[in-house]
């Protein structure tokens, strides 16, 4: 930025000096010292200053964006930092517990138990038709030929190449997400107006307020849209929505149109806008089983509310590819997401049954022990061959292996008892280790899955089958 300000003044410096001294030479003027002054150096300031204003402009406001995001991250960070890492070891190890309503996750692989199956038999990629090397040669990827199908489906008359910009991907896998997770959606606004017409007067009011309520032509999707009998309910104030996003699309990510098209997706289905919060998340590949893991604490924490999370990412795009391929000539692009309507493990929702709850180990530092106390059904896991460990770390990564080794060994855990995530989704890294994670709720109910990654190295994560 300095060197283009300095070129921006030099330039125009030389322009008006030049264009001055001749103008000077022909009227024959002696300047004073004033003159030099002024024109010399306060002209040329002033025109460079008019140049490049909007350009410092965008320069501020991005700087602004990225600096309230890294407060985000730190605010997410920051229970973690309350305990000196010294006296970690010491520490008994402690639960996050949350129940798991719904979860849904799309890959090249297929959707939800497919991608384990897939995983199983590790699935290579496929040639990608419209994404090419620097020779102008299709490259292989992990493309979701759904997505393409559903987004040529949306505009017949458009060119496919034309709709497989980043953004647009993206968009759409959170579009599919949000259709995936109608049906419970749905039980969920009727759950928030039951619950707001019998614990807060208020919010009674602005559902009242509602065209069902005050419009007689309206056509109610419900039967009970416009009169329905109160009853005593679970409280459940608040639907809060999470979009996982990996911070390389921070800087080029409409905020405020996403969140439009979120929050008139969830009015659709009769959520009023007072109980929904939405928040857009930009994660970095090393923090992000971290932040992922604080974000869990946070949910778990209130008993009055319930979480949708979107977690989502995509590289099949020609632009983004060409930038990668500087680093790698044999860059693996991939695309994924997944969902969860996920809360405290004390929050009941009417007609909606548990489908897994999640319990988060912290500070266990004998797995082998663990095991034994906390999963009833352990020694008969380990006793037969079928996977139900997901590893989110890189089998490449030496490093990881040993510590991995360190402390699976001891539990008669071995290697055909894992699933690892990496290379099923490419050089697409960023969010894989939450995607990783979130797909342990796909495995079969009889099995506890586990999901581990060194990155912290003494927190394990369990997905049980709740008996009804």
């Amino acid at each position: 930025m300095i060197k283009l300000i300095l070129g921006t003044f030099t330039s125009i410096f030389l322009m008006v000096s030049i264009a001055i001294i001749y103008y000077w030479r022909d009227i024959q003027y002696d300047p004073s010292s004033m003159d030099l002054l002024s024109y010399f150096i306060v002209i040329p300031l002033v025109l460079s200053l008019i140049l490049l204003s909007p350009y410092l402009l965008y320069q501020a406001y991005y700087a602004y964006k990225k600096h309230k995001q890294q407060r985000k991250t730190a605010l997410l960070e920051q229970p973690n930092k309350k305990i000196p890492e010294t006296n970690k070891i010491f520490e008994e190890f402690k639960f996050l517990n949350l129940n798991i309503f719904s979860s849904n996750a799309l890959s090249a692989f297929g959707a939800n138990e497919s991608i384990i199956n897939a995983l199983k038999n590790f699935r290579s990629p496929e040639l990608d038709q419209h994404l090419t090397n620097g020779c102008g040669l299709p490259v292989l990827s992990y493309r979701i030929k759904y997505l393409d199908d559903v987004m040529a489906q949306q505009d017949e008359d458009s060119d496919i190449k034309e709709k497989q910009g980043r953004l647009q991907r993206i968009q759409a896998l959170i579009q599919y997400q949000l259709e995936q997770q109608s049906k419970i959606l749905s039980q969920l606004a009727a759950h928030l107006k039951q619950s707001a017409f019998f614990y807060d007067s208020e919010l009674a009011y602005q559902y009242r307020m509602h065209p069902a309520w005050i419009d007689p032509d309206y056509q109610a999707q419900h039967e009970d849209d416009r009169y329905f009998q109160v009853e005593p309910v679970p409280r459940l104030n608040r639907l809060n929505i999470h979009i996982l996003l990996s911070d390389q699309v921070l800087h080029v990510w409409d905020e405020h149109f996403s969140q439009e098209i979120l929050l008139n997706f969830m009015q659709s289905l009769g959520i009023i806008s007072q109980q929904i919060h939405i928040q857009h998340h930009f994660i970095g590949q090393r923090s992000s089983y971290k932040y992922w893991l604080n974000l869990l604490s946070q949910i778990s924490a209130p008993s009055h509310e319930i979480s949708l999370v979107i977690n989502v990412d995509s590289e099949i795009d020609q632009e983004v590819l060409d930038d990668k391929m500087w680093l790698s000539n044999d860059y693996l692009a991939a695309e994924f997401t997944s969902s969860w309507c996920v809360a405290s493990h004390d929050l009941n929702i009417n007609q909606l049954h548990v489908i897994k709850s999640l319990k988060i180990a912290l500070n266990v530092h004998d797995l082998a022990n663990f095991l034994n106390e906390t999963v009833p059904n352990y020694t008969e896991q380990i006793q037969q061959e079928q996977p139900f460990v997901v590893i989110l770390d890189d089998t490449t990564d030496i490093n990881a292996i040993k510590k991995t080794n360190q402390i699976f060994v001891p539990t008669l855990i071995e290697t055909h008892h894992s699933l690892y995530i990496k290379q099923s989704l490419g050089h697409t890294q960023t969010l894989s280790k939450i995607f990783g994670f979130m797909l342990g709720v796909h495995f079969p109910e009889e099995l506890t899955a586990m999901t581990y990654s060194t990155d912290q190295a003494f927190t394990h994560a369990f997905f049980q089958t709740v008996a009804e």
